[in-house]
């Protein structure tokens, strides 16, 4: 019997958790002899990091899987009897669907939502039904809010029409760290480590901002059309600091985009060389009305003497003639002969950073970070936004990045590659796409 329970967990440990392979493993009694090491369980000392982390898709694993092995070393020391609460567009990867499937086996309660269409497009042995099949078992004797599961909402899961479009985790407790939020522009998949640049953030420590998060959560869950929710908290790890979490579906409100750059001042700033504010976009998709707006505010920051880069993967024409002559680069790098959006390298970060004079301060630092794209799809979706204003380390982070983004993209704006740009699909007599035509459901599996 021993013997036969090591060849199972030797298994699973090789390849894609099946819904038997987690039963098996389930029903192993603590401390019996398999045959193979034991693993150690959560560290109760392990501290979570907070602050910002991005990937790099052309280098080495290790740096590729830089937010990968953030998220599931948080979720390997979450002990029993703490909760997690996930919601990504799309969950497609085997690594995580273990990392999850061994939490909840081990008393952690795991609960996560996903977009409905990509679900139903998973098949046997993908992580969607694989989840669902193992969270389901060891649930009798919990109550019912800490019982473990993965679902899908109708479209949005606090509005009408637009896509579940999030990417965030929320954590009870990891090791020694509680109070854990992490939201970045990466999906839980395969792709989002090998195509994409991504960012990931996490906040610690910090109640207010997680329980504003968690409201947003158990509205989420109840897949009904709630009220814009906006909120600002301090910030527990930098002095001075606050953040401001704004969650789609937003509705006559101001864009998050905008809240940041409507504040620029281009001169007069005292915290970097020339005095001239640096503003460095990293925004994947623009599109429609949404995006001109935020392209003539960035044309007219540009012509007012800030510092402006900016880094993109995909802008119908009217914009990039907004742009034209901004520094301003494509990072669609084509892996093949042809443009083929499911191998290219691209660009998914959503959101910018400010050094400069901003808010009514000369030495002011803001950065955006957030799932959502520019567009009016990316409006009436589920999105966070996430701002933290006067946070210098982070700015100076995202800002490099987005400088070695920008050294790195082959293309600008004159030679711009239609390669995530579904063709033929371009909505009659203008140059943007309709809603149901952004490729996000191409773009983003894995």
């Amino acid at each position: 019997m021993a013997l036969l329970l090591a060849t199972a967990l030797l298994v699973v440990g090789q390849g894609e958790v099946t819904p038997a392979d987690a039963a098996t493993a389930a029903a192993a009694p603590t401390g019996v002899a398999t045959g193979v090491a034991a693993k150690k369980g959560p560290d109760p000392a392990y501290v979570v990091k907070p602050g910002i982390v991005f990937n790099h898709p052309f280098r080495s694993t290790k740096k590729k899987t830089k937010i990968q092995r953030r998220i599931i070393k948080t979720v390997k020391n979450v002990p029993a009897g703490e909760t997690i609460r996930l919601m990504t567009w799309n969950f497609d990867s085997p690594k995580y669907a273990n990392a999850f499937i061994k939490a909840h086996q081990r008393g952690v309660s795991v609960q996560i939502i996903m977009a409905r269409g990509l679900a139903k497009s998973q098949g046997p042995g993908r992580s969607y039904p694989t989840l669902r099949n193992a969270l389901k078992k060891g649930n009798a004797d919990r109550p019912k809010e800490l019982r473990s599961w993965i679902r899908t909402c109708m479209s949005t899961c606090r509005g009408k029409g637009g896509a579940m479009h999030s990417k965030l985790m929320l954590v009870s407790r990891s090791g020694a760290t509680t109070n854990i939020a992490m939201q970045g522009s990466g999906n839980f998949t395969g792709a989002a480590a090998v195509q994409q640049f991504n960012d990931w953030t996490t906040v610690t420590e910090n109640p207010g901002l997680y329980d504003g998060w968690m409201t947003m959560w158990k509205q989420a869950k109840k897949d009904k059309n709630v009220k814009p929710l906006r909120f600002t908290v301090p910030s527990t790890t930098t002095p001075g600091s606050t953040i401001t979490t704004m969650f789609a579906p937003h509705r006559k409100k101001t864009d998050p985009a905008l809240k940041v750059l409507n504040k620029v001042q281009c001169t007069g700033a005292s915290n970097v060389p020339g005095g001239r504010t640096k503003v460095r976009i990293a925004n994947a998709v623009w599109g429609d009305q949404r995006g001109v707006k935020v392209a003539k505010k960035v044309r007219a920051l540009h012509n007012a003497g800030c510092d402006v880069r900016i880094v993109f993967m995909m802008m119908p024409l009217k914009i990039r003639n907004i742009l034209r002559g901004l520094p301003a680069k494509q990072m669609v790098y084509i892996t093949g002969a042809t443009a083929n959006k499911f191998k290219d390298r691209y660009v998914h970060l959503k959101g910018l950073a400010v050094q400069g004079h901003v808010d009514g301060r000369a030495d002011g630092n803001v950065v955006l970070s957030s799932s959502e794209n520019w567009t009016q799809l990316g409006w009436h979706s589920d999105e966070q936004n996430v701002i933290f204003w006067d946070d210098q380390p982070m700015a100076a982070k995202y800002a490099a990045w987005v400088d070695l983004i920008f050294r790195q993209a082959p293309r600008n704006l004159n030679n711009y590659v239609n390669s995530a740009d579904p063709n033929g699909r371009f909505v009659p007599g203008t140059e943007f796409l309709g809603p149901q035509d952004y490729p996000f459901h191409e773009l983003e599996l894995n």
